[in-house]
């Protein structure tokens, strides 16, 4: 039975850059910033990336996710796709299924790897769990 372990922990301050209404909604990207930390490598690694956000007609929003951890040689692309939960006044609960590329050979296993990851945001804050799906 597969199960979750912990991969890194992601924080970040977020951007809004409102497109506008979309047929599928209101289209917002939220740039970001800021590091990731894993017990995979030593210290913290710059995040950077933008959220392609479709806030739907129940107010939830469907996410589309591309980001780099890393500089130089230890870059590590990923891409995701999910949905956030609305809260309160203006918080968000985003749910994502995230897939890798690296060229880093030591986080080779990465390039076949499923994850998940567990989040939050409120006042331009993300705070994200990233979990590896092994079996």
């Amino acid at each position: 039975m597969p199960s979750l372990e912990p991969f890194c922990s992601i924080t970040g301050r977020l951007d809004m850059n409102v497109i506008g209404r979309v047929p599928g909604g209101m289209r917002i990207d939220f740039p970001f910033v800021g590091s990731a930390a894993s017990s995979h490598w030593e210290g913290e690694r710059p995040v950077s990336g933008t959220d392609y956000v479709t806030v739907r007609s129940d107010s939830h929003m469907d996410l589309d996710i591309h980001a780099v951890i890393g500089e130089g040689r230890q870059k590590v692309s990923y891409s995701a796709t999910g949905v956030s939960i609305a809260g309160e006044r203006g918080s968000a609960f985003p749910r994502e299924l995230i897939t890798f590329e690296t060229a880093d050979e030591s986080l080779g296993f990465l390039n076949t790897a499923i994850a998940v990851g567990l989040g939050s945001a409120s006042d331009g804050i993300l705070s994200l769990e990233i979990y590896l799906v092994v079996d």
